[in-house]
């Protein structure tokens, strides 16, 4: 299941799986460490970005523009669920049923 979106393939890259038999019942997980792994799958509200730095400024393209500032309102991105879409459409279709532990 190729379902994580790719800018540059460092999210897709960084999954790590593990599928086992424990106590007669079958578990896997699948973890992605890419510190904006959540912000992906999950989504974010709306928030604001300040500089790093006290004192410091925003750089950033706009409409083949530079602009400069020292906030921006950044209104939030929609979620992209790909690990999740991903589970249920495999564990539908092999006969799991997906317990949340």
């Amino acid at each position: 299941m190729l379902k994580c979106p790719v800018d540059t393939g460092r999210l897709r890259s960084a999954h790590r799986e593990e599928v086992g038999v424990r106590r007669g019942q079958v578990y896997g997980f699948v973890v992605n460490d890419v510190e904006y792994a959540a912000a992906v799958h999950d989504g974010t509200g709306a928030h604001v970005i300040r500089p790093r730095r006290p004192g410091g400024v925003l750089r950033f393209e706009t409409g083949g523009q530079v602009v400069f500032t020292t906030l921006v309102n950044h209104p939030g991105t929609r979620a992209q669920p790909w690990l999740r879409e991903a589970m249920e459409e495999v564990a539908a279709s092999a006969g799991f049923r997906l317990v949340r532990s």
